[in-house]
């Protein structure tokens, strides 16, 4: 019922929070003299024959009364509302951080994120707004008025005490059930969304291999699984709902009943038993409320389980080394090994690797051997669980990520191109003189390209609007790299998807960027690596042959065997 990651938010406005709880206090008292005034009013109508002239006072009290109550529950809504506000702006902008901050190859990465920052974070909307202000009411009002009780009608005093714990302990017995089957609603919810996610990415493939009717299938039936787990939920409910309702109508007909026997036996005097009377209701309304509300809440706390867990999570970033670096750097693998959860075997086998300062070296090696892996570790999107990775002498680990990564200029293997224009796809927000770009553009290889756009460099590119071919696209990514003034230059198969007269000229435009930096490229080409000063070849998660490529050819090993096996002067 309670989470204390939650709590924790309210730290910060603990001065509306004791506003609220003032509030309900106020209110808890107002409801009482209410009730009191209200009875003394009756009673006085009915045995003391009360005057027109000296009614008109204590209606206008009456009518002051409610009126306090009135503004009381409005500054708490007003209150509980801004606090709900700012806390769900505060976390969702956490989580958001967090996410710029963590590696991509994170566990925080994944297809749920949209719906832990929309819908999660708004489900903490009524625990904040509604839930813990009625929480709050419901420690205060039972008290004023079991006091209240005991000190008119100490019978009904004691009937009071014995049914209170009756709704709470009802209200946690269907919560244990409630809060499994919430737990299945949002695991259904995440599955639907991961499927959404699925088909829309792969739309393609659908069509080509006429899968539309099985995957439609699939979705009708996750679609059900979690239409079913929301009417579960629902059901308890409405149940609980019903329990408690029940529990309190028994126990005001239970005051009544007690009450109305001794009146009728002439052992009660009417003004503190029916003043009891109309205190009953409002003895139990809150308990009611808040077990109505405990649903809510409970969708609230599921979430922030795994919300609070991605943002506590230990920030790489603390307590790390900056560094910027003004040379090319040596980089060295010490015994280096690495092991994915999803596999039994290293990826990387306590590899030795040098990538000398100012010099080029290649990796290559079939698919799978441990390329990829290699960059991500200099990436730092994720660390090794053997050995050390040296930056001039300094261990990887201890360097700040983001520091790090900007002395890199970096191509990837699949270059992502914006829903932006050309111009913001290659710049990735610098400001960048027109002189200066179309320098870039050409050592890129995208002259041609920029010529037939309708709008040149301020054309819509990315989804939605003009679509890149899979060479165009890393022609973008080698510009971005180009305009990167770094230290070292990560190449992952730079030439793919390139025809060979533009390979020529956008190698030539990598060789002007190359010149005294740290370079390190991954390639399947033997134009990409044929004058590299150093080549690994690797094999299954280790280093199996180094040299040049004029040594490695002479040594008639794996090497020499996949430029056999090359059609055209790429590597297989």
């Amino acid at each position: 019922m309670i989470d204390k990651n939650l709590l924790k938010e309210l730290q910060p406005y603990k001065y509306k929070v004791v506003m609220i709880i003032l509030c309900d206090v106020v209110s808890a008292l107002v409801i009482a003299v209410r009730c009191y005034c209200l009875a003394s009013f009756i009673d006085k109508m009915l045995f003391s024959r009360l005057s027109r002239e000296a009614a008109v006072p204590q209606l206008a009290l009456l009518l002051f009364l409610f009126s306090l109550e009135a503004a009381a529950n409005l500054v708490i809504r007003f209150a509980a509302h801004d606090i709900s506000l700012d806390i769900r702006k505060k976390i969702r902008g956490a989580f958001i951080k967090k996410l710029a901050c963590s590696s991509p190859m994170s566990s925080i990465y994944d297809v749920n994120i949209l719906q832990m920052v929309t819908k999660g974070v708004d489900s903490f909307e009524p625990y904040f707004s509604k839930f813990l202000p009625q929480l709050s009411l419901t420690a205060i009002l039972p008290i004023v008025i079991l006091i209240t009780a005991f000190y008119n009608d100490w019978i009904s005093g004691l009937i009071f005490l014995f049914t209170l714990p009756l709704i709470p302990f009802f209200m946690v017995l269907i919560g244990k059930r409630a809060q499994s089957e919430n737990n299945r609603q949002w695991a259904a919810l995440a599955h639907l969304s991961e499927l959404f996610s699925e088909l829309l990415a792969g739309m393609a493939v659908i069509k080509i291999y006429n899968q539309g009717k099985r995957q439609l299938e699939k979705t009708v039936w996750a679609g059900e699984r979690f239409s079913q787990a929301v009417l579960k939920v629902l059901r308890i409910a409405f149940l609980s709902a019903f329990f408690l309702e029940l529990i309190a109508t028994l126990s005001i007909a239970v005051i009544a009943v007690n009450i109305g026997l001794r009146l009728l036996y002439g052992q009660a005097d009417f003004l503190p038993v029916f003043f009891i009377l109309l205190l009953a209701p409002e003895f139990y309304k809150p308990l009611r409320q808040t077990g109505s509300m405990f649903h809510d809440a409970m969708g609230a706390i599921t979430n922030a389980g795994e919300i609070f867990a991605a943002i506590e999570e230990k920030n790489a970033a603390a307590g790390k080394t900056m560094i910027n670096l003004t040379e090319a750097p040596q980089i060295k693998f010490s015994s280096v090994g690495y092991q994915y959860n999803s596999q039994r075997e290293n990826a990387l086998k306590k590899i030795d690797l040098n990538f000398a300062a100012g010099k080029v070296t290649a990796i290559v090696g079939r698919s799978g051997a441990g390329k990829s892996t290699v960059f991500s570790l200099l990436l730092k999107y994720i660390s090794p669980i053997s050995g050390k990775i040296l930056i001039d002498g300094v261990d990887i680990t201890t360097l700040d990520e983001r520091a790090w990564r900007s002395n890199i200029a970096y191509v990837p293997q699949q270059a992502h191109i914006f829903n932006a224009t050309l111009r913001e796809n290659i710049c990735m927000g610098k400001t960048i003189s027109d002189e200066k770009i179309k320098n870039i553009i050409k050592l890129a290889g995208l002259q041609e390209l920029t010529d037939v756009m309708p709008n040149g460099l301020e054309t819509l590119v990315g989804a939605g609007a003009r679509g890149l071919s899979c060479g165009q696209a890393r022609r973008v990514a080698i510009a971005r790299a180009l305009l990167v003034e770094s230290s070292v230059v990560m190449l992952d198969e730079p030439m793919e998807g390139l025809d060979i007269m533009t390979e020529k000229a956008v190698w030539a435009g990598i060789k002007e960027m190359v010149k005294n930096r740290t370079v390190i490229v991954i390639a399947h080409r033997l134009s990409s690596i044929e004058n590299a000063d150093m080549i690994y070849v690797m094999d299954s998660g280790a280093v199996s042959e180094c040299g040049t490529d004029v040594s490695l050819r002479a040594e008639g090993g794996i090497y020499c065997k996949m430029l056999e096996a090359v059609s055209g002067g790429g590597l297989a």
